[in-house]
């Protein structure tokens, strides 16, 4: 059976930009390019999120080196804008349709209250959308190519992984926003998982179990993205960090929404397995 013999990621936009690439830009949210390269020299190149504005990810891409008219296939992780807001300018500049995989509350209305009303949904509408892209919404994981999968819908079993604060509207009526659409990807690279997070909004520990649970492997090469625990209590960061060590993870680069005091709180306790990744890293996985 084919197996996938690298994986080459690239972080296109963060929050910060890598010290010393002065034309890659920062902007808060995450894009993710993966090149996946199979035994038989087939490649797969997948975008994970697109970032706040499609300016910042062609900027970063052009400075990488990735080519954007490549990409094979979108995966939103979720439906809040800095995710989503470049996606539309990616589809425009390219010349066929592709496939766009999300879950269907990712076009929900987002939205936060406190301190005051602010919109934070993606700024499309499935319609423009649908103009150039294939537009998949589904709850459950899909296999997006040989030995690559969404997490699909991510079922909440942690006791201390909570949501609070984001609002959506379902029936004319504001509800809490449990943001059923976080999803991410996971890669079953022949070393290891490689898992892929945007927010983590489900909670990465969640997220992690449902990795395993999909591919029924526990080996861990890499877990990278946003894990949410900015503003996090510490009681929610210790039991974080306390689960991580429970599972057989080589390394784990946290970045965007993660909060620095997580990230400074797990370098301390799981030292070198953390390392931070930044707008303009590549990292390489054979």
């Amino acid at each position: 059976m084919s197996y996938i013999d690298e994986v080459e990621i690239k972080i296109l936009v963060e929050n910060t930009a890598q010290l010393g690439m002065k034309n890659i830009l920062g902007a808060h949210g995450l894009a993710i390019h993966l090149k996946i390269i199979y035994d038989d020299g087939k490649i797969t190149n997948i975008l994970f999120d697109t970032g706040p504005s499609h300016k910042v990810i062609e900027n970063n891409a052009e400075e990488m080196n990735v080519k954007l008219k490549e990409i094979d296939i979108i995966v939103l992780s979720h439906g809040h804008y800095d995710h989503t807001g470049g996606l539309l300018g990616v589809l425009k500049s390219l010349d066929r349709r592709i496939p766009v995989i999300a879950h269907p509350d990712c076009f929900l209305p987002k939205f936060v209250l406190k301190p005051k009303f602010r919109y934070n949904g993606i700024p499309f509408s499935t319609n423009e959308i649908q103009q150039y892209a294939n537009l998949i919404c589904l709850k459950e994981p899909i296999e997006i190519s040989r030995q690559v999968y969404t997490s699909g819908e991510v079922p909440r079993i942690t006791d201390f992984e909570k949501i609070s604060g984001l609002k959506t509207i379902r029936e004319h009526k504001i509800i809490d926003d449990k943001m059923l659409d976080d999803q991410s990807l996971i890669v079953n690279f022949k070393n290891g998982l490689i898992i892929i997070t945007g927010c983590a909004h489900a909670g990465v520990i969640n997220i992690i179990e449902r990795a395993i649970k999909i591919t029924g492997r526990e080996d861990i090469r890499a877990v990278i993205g946003g894990f949410h625990l900015v503003g996090a209590k510490r009681e929610r960061i210790e039991k974080t960090i306390e689960a991580l060590k429970s599972h057989k993870i080589k390394e784990i680069m946290p970045c965007h929404c993660t909060g620095e005091k997580a990230i400074i709180e797990m370098a301390f306790k799981l030292k070198d397995k953390i390392k931070r990744v930044s707008a303009g890293n590549t990292l390489i996985f054979k």
